[in-house]
């Protein structure tokens, strides 16, 4: 008997995915068309395996909206949509596959709080502006993985106090107030004088917080503090330390934490010799080595 079965015809739906991703046949851009054909291709299949009705899609425009009038040039909702999404998580390990094997620090999400040219500070100085919780020396070295230093280095730093704000949130916080950036020293030593950070929410007052809410989501992170590294030859880190003694460590709302980023906090007493110039009553010290690779 001869075999009668054919492929289904293609649906409206079909049709339509065909002609938008066929709209791009004319872009110049290699790496822009080959974006634009799969961000349509997984759109539209998205929309059909949800079966997206009118009053959801309706919904997601008002969300995009919302979250573009809430931007700013010091809170970003897209990138904290990225963040609470996974993606940001999702596009650094696909940017660095191997980072950790290759025995360099591994990096993390920037966050929506980075604010760039925060000031150039000297060894061992303080970044908080005023009295922001417990103080905490922070010092290590910047070296390559066979352990040579990496004099020079550029470590921009920054982090919450203990009111769970950054400077940027603060209406009431210095401009640079716990921002800095410093220089490794010619052994690759690099010192400054933080807070110790708290957990804080992301800020949950728009679009994300409200997908959070309903969603049965928290909106916590736990006690870190920021820092992007870079050196001439080197890799561009971007990376947290966080807090051994934190809550969240293993629910982080941005899906940050890796293991091998997480610090002890070691508290130490006001008259021990050890302390920094400037601090008064106890302290906290973390050692904090840094690894930085070739580029490519």
């Amino acid at each position: 008997m001869t075999n009668t079965l054919t492929a289904s015809p293609p649906t409206v739906a079909d049709a339509i995915t065909r002609a938008a991703i066929d709209s791009f046949d004319a872009c110049p851009d290699p790496r822009l068309r080959e974006i634009m054909r799969s961000l349509v291709r997984h759109l539209h299949a998205f929309a059909c395996e949800v079966n997206l009705t009118e009053a959801d899609w309706t919904a997601a425009v008002d969300i995009l909206t919302a979250t573009g009038h809430i931007t700013t040039d010091k809170r970003s909702e897209f990138i904290l949509w990225s963040d609470t999404l996974g993606l940001s998580m999702l596009v650094d390990a696909l940017a660095h596959p191997d980072l950790n094997a290759s025995g360099a620090t591994e990096s993390t999400v920037l966050g929506p709080f980075w604010v760039p040219d925060a000031p150039m500070r000297g060894y061992g100085e303080s970044i908080a502006e005023h009295s922001s919780g417990t103080p905490a020396l922070v010092a290590g070295r910047v070296t390559d993985p066979a352990g040579v230093p990496i004099a020079g280095a550029q470590l921009d730093i920054w982090q919450n106090g203990d009111n769970g704000l950054y400077a940027v949130q603060d209406a009431e916080a210095e401009e640079a107030h716990l921002r800095g950036r410093f220089l490794s020293r010619d052994d690759g030593s690099y010192a400054f004088v933080g807070v110790r950070p708290v957990p804080y929410t992301v800020p949950n007052d728009g679009p994300v917080g409200a997908m959070l809410e309903v969603t049965g989501r928290h909106a916590w992170r736990p006690a870190h503090i920021h820092m992007i590294v870079t050196a001439p030859g080197y890799q561009r880190l971007q990376t947290h330390i966080f807090d051994s003694a934190s809550p969240y460590l293993d629910s982080d709302t941005v899906f940050a934490v890796k293991p091998s980023l997480v610090r002890q906090f070691e508290v130490r007493p006001a008259d021990d010799p050890d302390r920094p110039a400037g601090v008064n009553g106890p302290w906290c010290r973390v050692k904090n080595d840094l690894v930085l690779v070739r580029s490519v």
